[in-house]
């Protein structure tokens, strides 16, 4: 069977669907595992506070990297949503950003126990931001690509504004130099990512 003809069969493309589903799906499941309730099962409530004070990182890394994939597969799903085809590029593309994606639970922990290296900062916004920039190479290999499509999406889909729909790299660029001045300031960047969507999504209605 021919390569063109197999990467255009739609159980091809329901297979990608699939384990790019399953993917988003885990890592955001092994994100929650990194928060841990106390050892001991008889605690104070003054041990007990103290206990979540000393999480305040892992929630924090926790709330960005959830609503960071979040925004991550509302992003992948809108670009795959048209297609009827694709082809082997496509596929590995897909794969990369996956890689990426599955990074993210790694180097979110690794904030939770090293809450003070901005170097830990610098691993976590980069994965983030890595996740995204695959994100955007995929979506402009198959923007001009109007023969894959089942139907015609809103310009925004063919033409998009690279700046407006992708800020992740751009933000993990932030972060990044922020990282080495307030480590505080370098994560609390990373908020901006909830607000972008809810901008786009109130404005290009």
């Amino acid at each position: 069977m021919g390569k063109g003809i197999f990467w255009g069969q739609t159980s091809s493309l329901e297979r990608l669907f699939a384990l790019t589903d399953g993917v988003y799906a885990i890592v955001v499941t092994l994100l929650i595992l990194d928060l841990k309730i106390p050892e001991v099962s008889e605690v104070t409530n003054a041990e007990l506070m103290a206990d979540l004070i000393k999480q305040i990182p892992n929630f924090i890394a926790y709330i960005i990297s959830f609503f960071v994939i979040v925004s991550f597969w509302m992003r992948n799903h809108w670009i795959l949503k048209p297609l009827t085809k694709c082809n082997e590029t496509v596929f590995w593309l897909n794969l990369l950003h996956l890689f990426f994606l599955s990074l993210i639970p790694y180097t979110s922990s690794l904030i939770g126990h090293y809450e003070q290296d901005s170097f830990a900062v610098v691993i976590f916004s980069g994965s983030l931001g890595l996740s995204g920039l695959s994100l955007l190479l995929i979506h402009h290999y198959i923007a001009s690509r109007t023969g894959w499509l089942g139907e015609i999406p809103i310009k925004a889909w063919t033409a998009p504004n690279w700046w407006i729909d992708y800020p992740a790299p751009f933000i993990a660029i932030g972060s990044i130099c922020l990282a080495f001045i307030n480590i505080t300031a370098a994560l609390g960047f990373w908020f901006l990512t909830p607000i972008w969507v809810i901008l786009l999504v109130l404005f290009r209605r």
